[in-house]
């Protein structure tokens, strides 16, 4: 087994886990609000590290290669990038987003007397057509898109190096 296969589940979790603790960071640390496909991206994250997990759990019973569980990371990984992929389209204007992506420019009001008043109205996400953030000129999903696409990549590597050890 080669060390990349033999560290696949945990660079998986390192990976995912750095996204979405990056993305708890901006939200919770620096008040960027996520929107509607950002969910969708963080959902498609604990998915790679739950089946990360299970790939540790499984070697760890049975001492064994588990091909099946790295073609389901590999597809995790890919589900994550089309995700990431289709979001920074909308931010870039590419194309449109779903129809739960779109913003009215909701005025959030607090009022200290009656602090339950807010309970009645309809809360929506920030639009994910704005981009909050970028960094060297990507957004967050676009990161994420590059995040993704490397875990996938890199676990194609490890099936491909484990197929190559046993010919």
């Amino acid at each position: 087994m080669s060390f990349i296969n033999k560290h696949i589940p945990a660079l998986a979790i390192i990976l995912s886990g750095s996204a979405l603790v990056l993305a708890w960071i901006f939200e919770y640390g620096f008040g960027y609000l996520p929107c509607t496909m950002c969910y969708w991206q963080r959902y498609a994250h604990v998915f790679v590290i739950f089946i990360a997990v299970l790939m540790l759990l499984v070697r760890r019973h049975s001492n064994q290669y588990t091909f099946h569980m790295n073609i389901l990371l590999i597809l995790a990984f890919l589900v994550s990038a089309t995700l990431a992929l289709w979001h920074t389209g909308v931010e870039f204007n590419w194309w449109d987003g779903p129809e739960t992506c779109s913003s009215n420019n909701q005025n959030y009001k607090f009022d200290i007397n009656n602090p339950l008043s807010g309970l009645d109205e309809i809360i929506r996400p920030p639009a994910c057509s704005e981009a909050v953030w970028h960094f060297l000129g990507l957004s967050m999903a676009a990161w994420n898109f590059l995040i993704s696409l490397s875990g996938a990549l890199m676990a194609s590597l490890a099936i491909r190096l484990d197929l190559e050890n046993e010919l």
